[in-house]
């Protein structure tokens, strides 16, 4: 991990040199050469780690907390400790040049920091700085609000949720209302400046519409897919949030060409606006579902739908996902049946390659798998397997990483032979790091555990941990189920699951950060004692998160949400 957090605290810090002062200019001063959190940044996290390269090897005798020091806006000196780095794979001119500055504790949220380095630290050489040198930051503001309702509470239960950030850090939510009658489409909102709005219909009010999907751009702009019911038949249908105009369009048939009975819609965006949508359909000519998908692009709008993949001798297609990356490469996987999982990769300029397997063995199965992309275009699929053993079955999570242009072998995850797995999720940073969950029995309740992949490591995840609270007594605990997880370009990975805490269902949440060896303290985040159940998560590039869940009120079931900020 030392490796990595250097990667992201000096590769990219600032430069800043200081003039040499003498009669011949030989280098009469140490110079500040690096340094990190940068200059002026007002989005520092509350566990930093503070940074500082100089041009000659520092004396360990004189780096001390009265020669390396950061200050809050009191002037007041925060605990720290003061180490010169251990950098085994920097160029032997620079090890020993660079030191680091940890707090005791987090720093205060929203609060200016001043770190200063002074003329009483030396070189090996008996060189000082000219002057002392200082610079300044901001903390990000960083806990879980009050939680609140984000639709009217009354008649109409709610389901099937969604919700994705921006890079202005606006919100839209989606999610299915079932009214007695039928079903439909709803949309809500959140801005930094108005936080949410008033819920909104996004269907059109005809049919029964159902299962909608969600997906946002760099600027805002929402796509959302969703399943409508009408005359004995289903389809795919569409809507697009416009940022600009701030409404949503009229919604329309997604489906084009042959348009057959078609189910089980996913749909993703990247940063420049471009979007994908999946889902299966009927094929004409011989009644076996296929894969469909189609593409928007800015200007142009939705393009024609073409099958992406087939399900050879099956005549079910499974269900689909999509992802997308920086580049607007988009990877769909869909899972036939017979425990098989498959794939296809969409190029920008090159268009859909040929659909590929990612297990093919159909002697075990392949349950609730989940896809995610990184915005460097590596992607993880993630699932539920049997071992094969008839005698002492048991549930297993797998996995498997597409990068360079292939899918590696399927491999096992997680190391606990004593209890079942389920429900997994995974999320992959900018890096090509990957933050995996899932439920698992062990041994009398089901409890949340996470392992991480860092390509640094190829082929291999790290050993799994706990990430929710143990409690000493197992006659008090609970079970704690259906994890999320999602992570920002930098890193910044939340957790949701849903946990029965003192005989109702809570929804609680673990973090973790770049910096972070291991995952936080985790806590609850419902402050309501009914039964909430089914939380997802989305996470902004401000390490800012949204938590949404389902919340038990009057026989109905309503959207709750609570912000990390």
């Amino acid at each position: 991990m030392k490796s990595r957090w250097l990667a992201y605290v000096l590769l990219g810090a600032v430069s800043f040199g200081l003039a040499c002062k003498g009669g011949d200019g030989g280098g009469s001063f140490l110079e500040i050469i690096e340094f990190f959190p940068e200059n002026g940044r007002e989005d520092v996290q509350v566990e930093v780690r503070i940074a500082v390269r100089l041009s000659d090897r520092i004396d360990p005798a004189t780096l001390t907390s009265e020669t390396f020091f950061l200050t809050d806006e009191d002037g007041a000196v925060v605990p720290s400790t003061v180490t010169i780095l251990d950098e085994p794979n920097a160029e032997p001119s620079q090890r020993g040049t660079a030191a680091e500055l940890k707090p005791v504790a987090p720093l205060a949220v929203i609060t200016n920091f001043t770190v200063t380095v002074t003329t009483d630290l030396m070189s090996t050489g008996g060189l000082t700085l000219e002057e002392d040198f200082e610079w300044r930051f901001k903390t990000l503001d960083a806990e879980w609000g009050e939680s609140e309702w984000i639709e009217p509470l009354g008649p109409g239960t709610s389901s099937t949720q969604e919700i994705a950030i921006d890079e202005q850090l606006n919100a839209i939510a989606v999610w299915e209302i079932d009214d007695g009658v039928g079903t439909s489409i709803v949309a809500n909102r959140y801005t930094r400046t108005d936080l949410w709005g008033e819920p909104e219909p996004i269907d059109d009010g005809n049919g029964d519409a159902t299962n909608p999907q969600l997906a946002v751009d760099g600027a805002g702009n929402g796509f959302a897919v969703w399943v409508r019911t009408e005359a004995g038949t289903t389809n795919i249908w569409t809507t697009r949030y416009d940022a600009e105009q701030g409404s949503w369009d009229t919604p329309a048939l997604l489906q084009n060409g042959d348009v057959t009975r078609a189910r089980d819609p996913s749909v993703a965006a990247d940063r420049l606006g471009n979007a994908v949508a999946v889902w299966v359909q009927i094929d004409l000519d011989t009644g076996r579902e296929v894969i469909r998908a189609i593409r928007y692009e800015p200007g142009t709008g939705w393009g024609d739908a073409v099958t992406i993949g087939v399900p050879g001798t099956f005549i079910a297609a499974g269900s689909t996902a999509v992802g997308m990356d920086d580049d607007g490469n988009a990877i769909a996987v869909w899972d036939p049946p017979a425990g098989l999982l498959w794939a296809n990769h969409y190029t920008p300029g090159s268009d859909w390659g040929g659909a590929v397997p990612i297990k093919s063995d159909g002697t075990t199965s392949a349950d609730g798998f989940r896809l995610d992309v990184g915005a460097n275009g590596d992607a993880f699929v993630i699932w539920v397997q049997d071992n094969g053993d008839e005698m002492e079955p048991r549930n297993d999570i797998w996995s498997a990483r597409f990068a360079g242009g292939v899918w590696s072998d399927p491999g096992r995850i997680d190391r606990h032979d004593g209890g079942d797995k389920s429900a997994p999720d995974i999320a992959v940073d900018g890096a090509g790091v990957a933050y995996a969950v899932w439920s698992q029995i062990d041994p009398a309740f089901a409890n949340i555990w996470a392992a991480q992949y860092t390509p640094d490591t190829p082929g291999l995840w790290g050993i799994p941990e706990l990430i929710e609270p143990e409690n000493p007594d197992p006659n008090e605990d609970g079970d704690a189920t259906v994890p999320r997880v999602e992570v920002n370009r930098a890193g910044n990975a939340f957790v949701v699951w849903r946990q029965i805490w003192d005989s109702w269902g809570s929804v609680w949440s673990n973090r973790r950060d770049p910096l972070d060896t291991t995952w936080r303290t985790a806590e609850r985040i419902e402050d309501i004692p009914e039964t909430a159940f089914l939380p997802t998560i989305a996470v902004d590039e401000a390490r800012h998160a949204h938590a949404l869940w389902l919340h038990s009120e009057s026989d109905t079931n309503k959207l709750r949400t609570s912000r990390f900020e």
